[in-house]
């Protein structure tokens, strides 16, 4: 079953991605602005060409105490 994420936004209109993971539904992310993260720690960019890379930022306890924070 994929997961269910209460808010007051508006639904999401256009054309939607799905986190492979979680299954949790966003608006596709657009070249040249900022990432998706998911709720399940992964960040999904657009590199353009509808090309998306993915990237794992855990938000809490990093492997390298050193590395900024992600909000």
């Amino acid at each position: 079953m994929a997961a269910i994420t209460y808010t007051s936004q508006p639904g999401i209109s256009g054309p939607k991605f799905t986190c492979p993971r979680c299954k949790r539904v966003y608006p596709f992310p657009r070249q040249e602005e900022k990432p998706i993260r998911c709720e399940c720690g992964w960040w999904y960019t657009n590199i353009g060409n509808f090309t998306v890379v993915e990237e794992f930022k855990p938000r809490i306890g990093g492997s390298d105490a050193d590395a900024p924070q992600y909000d």
